[in-house]
């Protein structure tokens, strides 16, 4: 009887689970570029979510951009390496983009 008493003392007994004080934050979904591609290629996202590109230094040690070539497009990254980039897309469409530095590493982000 006293161990049971001590349990829920303690909140042993609790079933809810903690909640979000902000449940209308953005969802965030990294891209990472392990080699000379982008991973995932094609991206999809809510309207206000984010973007974190994951980008590691290529195997020429030159290091990835990211130039956007849509309207609408948050801003372009410049060549970096070991660092993530947070972007934010406002606008419904699909936003394709590419690495200058590496020809043919290409992707999307799709906004729904």
């Amino acid at each position: 009887m006293l161990l049971s008493l001590g349990l829920s003392a303690c909140g042993g007994g609790g079933d809810s689970a903690p909640t979000d004080p902000n449940p209308n934050r953005p969802d965030t979904l990294d891209v990472f570029t392990p080699g000379n591609v982008f991973s995932p290629t094609s991206a999809e996202i809510r309207r206000g979510d984010l973007i974190r590109f994951r980008i590691s230094e290529s195997p020429d040690r030159r290091g990835h951009n990211v130039i956007f070539s849509t309207n609408g497009a948050p801003a372009n990254i410049p060549v970096v390496k070991d660092t993530s980039v947070l972007r934010t897309f406002n606008t419904a469409g699909t936003f394709p983009y590419t690495c200058t530095v590496h020809p043919g590493m290409d992707g999307e982000v799709i906004v729904r």
